[in-house]
């Protein structure tokens, strides 16, 4: 439950240093710090398209696994983060987000 620690304060810290992501999701295996992901929630789909237009989300990548490195997440389990909408996961899946992800 350690790692599952890290993953949540690093999300934190993210979504705090970022103002335009609306919440952040994780999945996967605690035990094993390779079997997780995290993504960050933009409200709109339009929102999400400018952000990876402007190269915000490659910032929020960055920053996202720079937070891991600091916490000193097993460098084997550090992964690029991925980003979606509430928009398209409330029309696509009636806001399930297990079901978006699976």
């Amino acid at each position: 439950m350690a790692w599952r620690k890290v993953i949540e304060a690093c999300m934190e810290d993210v979504k705090h240093h970022f103002d335009d992501i609306q919440q952040a999701i994780e999945f996967g295996c605690y035990i094993q710090p390779d079997n997780y992901f995290v993504s960050y929630i933009f409200a709109t789909d339009s929102q999400l398209e400018t952000a990876r237009q402007s190269g915000l989300t490659e910032q929020i990548n960055s920053y996202h696994r720079e937070q891991l490195i600091k916490s000193h997440y097993p460098i084997e389990g550090i992964k690029d983060c991925t980003f979606a909408s509430q928009e398209e996961c409330d029309r696509e899946f009636g806001g399930n987000w297990y079901y978006y992800f699976k």
